[in-house]
């Protein structure tokens, strides 16, 4: 029987989903970019709400399934879950990029010669780099589905004569008349999965690899560093003060205006002087991406000395909020890091759980109407959350990570786009982790069976997986340890020690 409750809360759900999405691109775009880009504009608003469908499929498949075998809301979970995550694939791999050389093809075109661009339209130099790209991806993909495109399932084959009341679903032969009636030999079988299943899973590996990085470092200096900017918030200072740090901050400004001319003119040259591959071209990014975290250190240093003047302090009531704020994410990341210590890590090297930890506390307030869902919403959007934390905590330490940093009505829209992206194939991988993590809370799902049985089971990934949650771990505790060795003050989004 068809749950009419459930589906209509689940399209309600949806719409309130799209219309967050729209709120969250209208704060957060630039003052130049309103009225206009409205293509990157859709982009941003349908990766959104791409993102969060994947990770609320989850909790909806539970209320569904209802803890049983066959689902008594009649909604067909699988073909939906399938469908969020190839939409989500797609439009990693076309819609943001295309979307991201069509937003910078003009901007592009004047640092270079008008010979330089071969193609007279935005959407001819998107397609020019797109294509490519597009090409030697799917042939990646088509080659490895043709080679490891197939699931490793263990199997029992148990041989003998039929026995009347034979259990097959016993690993032992019964013995009788003092020998067993039958041998039993444990393998494996090979079938081959859907190419829709096996893309998925390979593209997810991305957002694997950049969950592990940058949500683990995340899962540790989101907290810290809520709680950190509460203790050294900007404090009031007299005039006085006010001019001397002004000062200072105005002979670095002039220091990185120079710098940032001679950077530009340098680029100029070297696009003139052939491919973009070349050498010399990418050192001048490095040393680009390098001068723009610089530009942002130098922004955030004005910004803070504003406040402490103009704003005597800033607004102390959303300082209290941030701290707050900071504390719960705390606790949060002290939980997950609990939970995968006591039940995933243990379950996924074939053992026991220490303990059910999260799924026991989600599956007692399963019952109450939303608060399941919003609980579940808290724990799993944090790692989301923690993703783009790391990749802005990280980026200003490696050189070749370029900075996109999201600022309430200054964010402009190829920042945007690169911030969806990461958010997008990042959803992936935070609903395959939390379809692992809470397996007992989400069994017989539909998402449970998509990763559980076919994706984790693809041949070679399994321990890959088990790869990846352990690297999780890692990249937390090395953050820790970085934390320690190098507090605050020594950190370089903290200091105005500019090198050039």
């Amino acid at each position: 029987m068809v749950d009419v409750v459930l589906i209509v809360l689940s399209a309600l759900f949806g719409v309130m989903i799209i219309v967050a999405s729209i709120y969250f691109m209208v704060y957060y775009q630039h003052p130049q970019d309103k009225w206009v880009a409205w293509l990157p504009k859709f982009m941003v608003v349908l990766g959104l709400t791409l993102a969060a469908w994947n990770v609320f499929v989850l909790p909806l498949d539970v209320a569904n399934q209802n803890g049983q075998i066959d689902a008594p809301g009649a909604i067909p979970m699988a073909p939906i879950t399938l469908g969020l995550n190839l939409a989500s694939v797609a439009i990693f791999m076309i819609g943001v990029p295309f979307t991201m050389f069509y937003y910078e093809g003009e901007d592009d075109s004047d640092e270079s010669d008008e010979k330089k661009k071969s193609s007279p339209s935005q959407v001819g130099y998107a397609l020019k780099w797109l294509i490519p790209t597009l090409i030697f991806t799917g042939g990646i993909i088509g080659l490895m589905y043709w080679q490891l495109g197939y699931a490793q399932i263990q199997v029992r084959q148990f041989t003998g004569t039929l026995q009347v009341g034979f259990d097959l679903t016993k690993e032992y032969c019964p013995i009788k008349n003092g020998a067993p009636t039958c041998t039993s030999t444990p393998g494996y079988r090979y079938p081959q999965v859907s190419w829709i299943v096996y893309t998925v899973a390979l593209i997810s590996l991305i957002g694997w690899v950049i969950f592990v990085v940058f949500g683990g470092a995340g899962l540790v200096v989101l907290p810290l560093d809520l709680i950190q900017d509460f203790h050294h918030r900007p404090k009031p200072i007299t005039a006085a003060e006010y001019g001397e740090r002004k000062k200072a901050i105005g002979q670095q400004s002039e220091l990185l205006l120079e710098v940032g001319k001679q950077l530009q003119e340098d680029l100029k040259q070297a696009a003139r002087g052939g491919s973009r591959m070349n050498r010399r071209f990418r050192q001048l990014r490095v040393k680009e991406n390098e001068f723009r975290k610089d530009a942002l250190i130098l922004e955030f240093h004005y910004r803070r000395l504003e406040a402490s003047y103009k704003q005597q302090g800033g607004n102390i009531l959303m300082q209290y909020l941030s701290f707050i704020w900071g504390c719960c994410s705390a606790v949060i990341s002290v939980c997950w890091l609990l939970h995968i210590c006591l039940f995933l890590i243990p379950t996924m090297f074939g053992g026991v759980s220490f303990s059910l930890f999260l799924n026991d506390f989600f599956a007692g307030v399963s019952p109450i109407p939303f608060i399941g869902t919003a609980f579940y919403a808290l724990f799993s959007f944090y790692l989301l959350l923690c993703v783009i934390k790391g990749n802005s905590k990280l980026g200003m330490r490696i050189v070749f990570i370029t900075i996109h940093p999201l600022r309430l009505g200054e964010t402009m829209m190829n920042s945007l786009l690169f911030n969806v992206g990461v958010i997008l194939v990042s959803s992936l991988a935070v609903s395959q982790f939390c379809a692992l993590a809470f397996s007992r809370y989400a069994k017989y799902t539909a998402s449970g069976y998509l990763f559980g049985v076919q994706v984790q089971k693809l041949k070679n990934m399994q321990y890959v997986y088990i790869g990846f949650v352990c690297g999780f771990l890692g990249v937390a505790a090395l953050m820790i340890g970085y934390t320690i060795y190098k507090p605050r003050s020594k950190q370089r989004e903290n200091r105005m020690n500019f090198k050039w």
